[in-house]
């Protein structure tokens, strides 16, 4: 869930706050305002983002030549020739498997509220961890389907036996590897030992998996499950360009399976149409594994830093795998929250049902961080 970002210093620290929750604070004068800050350099009048996981880097220097390139010789042209199948096509050829396995999308999100749509219903169960990323458990809510919320494991992994207990009759389950919020991640045996005793149980549910931070885990942390999904017509994965690939501002997404599940994805919900610039820059940054491994490199130093300094403190925190770490700060997040915004850093949303005690953090620059570190030992005392 997207937070909207919202002036600071001319707007009450209340309203600031209160944005998190989506609430519209600006008026006319702060537009201008925020369009007269953003034409200096300035961004995000001065608050410190770390309450998204977008990459703090954005994208590599290949995709931001293809990105100007582009914008100055033929964003005005279209319709011709046409990018977006040839990144359709790109993403296939990384993948080595057919076209027709890859659905694009306006980012991650109709992909996951399409499948919802798709697979669940009041008597087709949608079954997910709390916390993890809630779009699809907010879809199956607005639908009206049935839903079973399961609680992570005491090391805040996802309990996939527990998932697997309670595929019974579902429509659909959902694992996020890594998890969104808590970072933790199941290695290639783990899930496809989950997936086959699914298939094998209840081959009639449909099993999600969002690979959205794959490219931040550990070396030999995981693997894709893109096997499984080419091998079971009921398991599919998403991916995004929004994290490593810092194009979160394009909204980029795609899902790989098979031909007649991404037919009944895409049947339920519309994709959004990608355009040509976004295409453009998806396909420079697919093929920059350079860059991504830079970004993935210089993620894991700045998250061991910052693990670091809680652990240091006595905060318990889960081995992240993801470009965000989520905190056991000993406060309600929303107490921790405000005080970071005073001082012009901005964290995370409630995770419920860890709330009360827990915070994400995502991961800056190292130089927000070390702002950002400074703050945070004032905040917790």
């Amino acid at each position: 869930m997207k937070t909207t970002r919202r002036g600071f210093g001319t707007i009450a620290l209340g309203a600031a706050v209160g944005a998190i929750s989506g609430t519209t604070v600006f008026s006319r004068k702060a537009n201008a305002q925020t369009r007269a800050a953003h034409a200096a350099g300035v961004y995000d009048n001065g608050i410190i983002q770390l309450n998204q996981n977008e990459s703090a880097r954005g994208p590599g220097p290949s995709t931001m030549d293809a990105i100007h390139s582009h914008t100055t010789k033929r964003v005005g042209r279209g319709y011709s020739p046409d990018h977006v199948n040839e990144l359709r096509q790109g993403i296939a050829d990384y993948y080595s498997i057919s076209i027709d396995n890859v659905q694009l999308a306006t980012g991650s999100t109709p992909l996951l509220q399409g499948s919802v749509r798709a697979f669940c219903d009041a008597d087709k169960t949608f079954v997910t961890p709390m916390p993890t990323y809630s779009t699809s458990l907010g879809t199956a809510r607005t639908i009206g389907a049935a839903t079973i919320e399961l609680p992570l494991g005491s090391d805040l992994g996802v309990d996939l036996d527990d998932l697997a207990n309670n595929a019974d009759g579902a429509g659909l389950l959902y694992l996020c590897n890594p998890n969104n919020p808590t970072g933790t991640v199941h290695g290639p045996a783990a899930v496809e030992a989950f997936v086959r005793r699914v298939m094998r149980e209840n081959p009639d549910t449909y099993v999600h998996i969002d690979e959205a931070y794959i490219n931040y885990t550990r070396a030999g942390a995981m693997e894709t499950a893109l096997p499984l999904a080419m091998e079971f017509d009921k398991v599919f994965i998403t991916r995004s360009f929004s994290k490593a690939h810092g194009l979160a501002g394009m909204r980029i997404g795609y899902a790989l399976a098979q031909e007649e599940t991404l037919a009944k994805i895409r049947g339920a919900w519309g994709m959004g149409d990608v355009n040509m610039l976004g295409a453009i820059a998806a396909l420079s940054a697919l093929e920059d594994k350079e860059h991504i491994a830079w970004e993935a490199q210089e993620n894991a130093e700045i998250r061991d830093e910052v693990v670091g300094f809680f652990r240091s403190r006595g905060h318990e925190v889960p081995d992240s795998n993801t470009n965000h770490i989520f905190v056991n700060i000993g406060m309600p997040a929303a107490k921790f929250r405000e005080g970071c915004l005073e001082h012009n850093v901005l964290v995370g949303r409630d995770f419920p049902p860890l709330e009360q005690t827990h915070c994400r953090i995502s991961l800056g620059s190292r130089e927000e961080m070390k702002v950002a570190l400074e703050v945070f030992a004032k905040v917790l005392g």
